[in-house]
């Protein structure tokens, strides 16, 4: 029996060594942590397959997170708005790049600030090749398929509507569509025209031969496009930061801002790699079509730059078209909404 106790206290003491010893280790590993990573962890909602989310992808494998001491993150981007506005509020989220449909969210208390405009256009109303359609007036009365209500493609058509002269509320008929089938509905008949967003525009363009009436990238300064609202140079998706986090830690929201920008510099550098990067690391889905040719294309077309200056002045020029087109509030005082809606920090200063 004494032995037993003998061999029992010594087991003991041998488990009570290695639990404290792995403790030591643990700690040993948060210190590390925390020296790699100064301003700790992130959460971005980033993983949706676009391609123009590629500057939360790159910020991530190309270390311009860590290098700003970020530990990031990157998860699923929750398909229902409301869930990435009780995200944001929470403090589950940090960051994400998405484009101006936030604004009436934003006026009605979602708890985010864009900073800076992170790439120009990436939506476009399409129609199938032999359309009769060939303008925007030609669209009254007609039905356009939409990835979503209240979603980009529908506020970009809805301003370059409202510029002809026809009411986006009343002279058209919007029917939603899951994305991947916009342009099938289109050859079916189904709808008359699709807002929808690259790859997919693109894809119908050049496989299908589908036609554009509005394109939201306006890189050359059309001036067709510019009469449809369309603003020269002007960004489609922005940089989104937590406004929990930028009141409470507002270094660590400029360090978010810094990797970004860095991100969005590297991916106008190098689009083939970018491409590559996700493509090979998925994503973004390979598809006879969706490949490291074509998705380059893409981000080059995109003109990748994060610029607080423009990105305020762009984001206010939308403010006002989406007052003007009925998705925001009548009474809307636009400079009080971008002051609600914008961040501009000083990243020369932590």
């Amino acid at each position: 029996m004494r032995k037993k106790e003998i061999i029992f206290g010594l087991l003991s003491f041998i488990a009570l060594g290695t639990v404290l010893a792995g403790c030591g280790s643990s700690s040993a590993s948060s210190k590390d942590t925390s020296k790699t990573y100064k301003y700790g962890e992130v959460t971005i909602p980033a993983k949706d397959g676009s391609i123009c989310n590629a500057p939360n992808y790159i910020a991530y494998e190309k270390g311009f997170f860590k290098k700003n001491g970020i530990k990031a993150k990157l998860v699923a981007n929750p398909r229902d708005i409301s869930d990435l506005e009780a995200g944001f509020a929470s403090g589950k989220y940090d960051a994400q790049n998405g484009d101006f449909q936030y604004l009436p969210a934003i006026q009605n208390g979602a708890q985010i600030k864009a900073v800076g405009g992170i790439h120009q256009g990436c939506i476009k109303l399409l129609v199938p090749k032999n359309s009769s359609i060939k303008s925007v007036k030609d669209l009254k009365g007609k039905t356009i398929g939409i990835p979503a209500q209240g979603s980009t493609p529908q506020y970009v058509t809805s301003i370059a509507l409202q510029h002809a002269g026809i009411d986006p509320k009343t002279g058209v008929t919007w029917k939603v569509y899951s994305t991947d089938l916009l342009a099938k509905a289109a050859e079916k008949g189904q709808v008359d025209a699709i807002g929808t967003v690259d790859p997919y525009a693109y894809q119908a363009q050049k496989e299908s031969g589908f036609k554009t009436i509005i394109d939201n990238n306006n890189n050359s300064g059309n001036a067709k496009m510019a009469a449809m609202g369309m603003k020269s140079k002007g960004a489609c998706c922005y940089l989104y930061v937590s406004s929990k986090l930028v009141k409470e830690n507002p270094a660590k929201a400029k360090a978010i801002v810094r990797s970004y920008k860095q991100a969005a510099a590297w991916i106008n550098n190098h689009p083939e790699e970018t491409a590559k990067i996700e493509l090979n690391k998925g994503y973004v889905s390979k598809t006879k079509f969706i490949n490291v040719k074509n998705v380059t294309q893409i981000l080059k077309d995109e003109h990748f730059e994060l610029n607080l200056k423009t990105g305020k002045e762009d984001l206010s020029y939308y403010i006002k078209q989406l007052k003007q087109a009925g998705y925001l509030k009548k009474n809307t005082n636009n400079k009080q909404l971008l002051k609600q809606a914008y961040w501009y920090p000083d990243l020369s200063k932590n």
